[in-house]
């Protein structure tokens, strides 16, 4: 499987960009990987292989997948809950973030503050219960995927959630570039995660790619707000198409710059229903 991939020179490009067919695949993929995230069985099920009882991971289940390990953690701020599988058909080690189980009701009740966070870069803040939430698992997770990657030479790395699962992978994968080792990091409709310095982080980072997805209107990419000193890394890839439609490489388009409104965050209206289409129904077994 080619993973499709941009690095730092890519500031260079134009504010929006097309996407390829390429990359409208990986883009779905790890879609469905993310989504089989919210399913509960894949939270109990090491030693199987990854599957969606609602059916809305296909492509996942037609893989050669094994979950070597699952995780569901609770803390004041929300649940870390996903698993890591190999996917002997594309040669991946994914590491995939569940979503909250009641959305509306975690959107509500997001709170808004920012702790510093020196140990992942100089001067980066980032939103405290995203960064508690994280740390509940990073030091199991860390020893399972380092275990993974040794047992499968060559295989690449993904992180992947949607929602606050979007915001974990994109904490984990932060910390794993540092450590050195390449990650692709696919997102879909996460949450700020920091301030700027933050974002400018991670927008520089080299260690593989980053594909953080937004759907037209959807007011989770939105929070927390801008004016609370919450700000979002580029490159940014937009899904245009109204929900419960099929999305073709004409309905993406990449934007780059760091807290740029000519995708998600220039819309006028906040859809919670768009946080739930991408690519297909992302949370439908929560």
């Amino acid at each position: 499987m080619k993973l499709t991939a941009w690095t730092s020179m890519a500031l260079a490009l134009p504010a929006l960009a097309d996407v390829t067919t390429t990359l409208l695949d990986d883009l779905t993929l790890f879609s469905q990987y993310s989504a089989a995230a919210y399913c509960s069985t894949n939270l109990n099920s090491t030693g199987v292989a990854v599957a969606c009882s609602v059916g809305n991971c296909p492509l996942v289940e037609a893989a050669d997948t094994q979950i070597l390990y699952d995780f569901d953690e609770s803390c004041k701020f929300g649940d870390a809950s996903g698993f890591i599988a190999v996917d002997n058909t594309n040669n991946l080690i994914v590491l995939s973030f569940r979503g909250s189980h009641d959305l509306s009701n975690w959107i509500a009740n997001l709170d808004f503050f920012l702790v510093e966070t020196a140990s992942i870069c100089e001067g980066c803040y980032m939103h405290g219960g995203f960064w508690e939430t994280w740390q509940t698992v990073a030091v199991t997770i860390t020893e399972q995927l380092e275990a993974a990657l040794t047992a499968n030479p060559g295989y690449t790395l993904v992180m992947t959630g949607h929602s606050l699962g979007a915001a974990l992978a994109a904490i984990a994968a932060t910390e794993f570039r540092n450590e050195g080792i390449d990650v692709e990091l696919y997102n879909y409709g996460q949450p700020r995660l920091g301030n700027l310095a933050l974002a400018e982080y991670i927008t520089n980072q080299t260690q593989a790619s980053n594909y953080r997805v937004t759907h037209s209107d959807d007011i989770v990419p939105k929070l927390p707000p801008r004016l609370l000193g919450f700000d979002h890394y580029s490159p940014e890839y937009w899904i245009t198409s109204a929900n419960n439609v099929s999305v073709t490489d004409a309905d993406v388009v990449q934007v780059v710059g760091i807290d740029s409104t000519d995708g998600n965050d220039g819309t006028i209206l906040d859809d919670i229903e768009a946080h739930r289409w991408y690519l297909g129904y992302i949370s439908e077994c929560s």
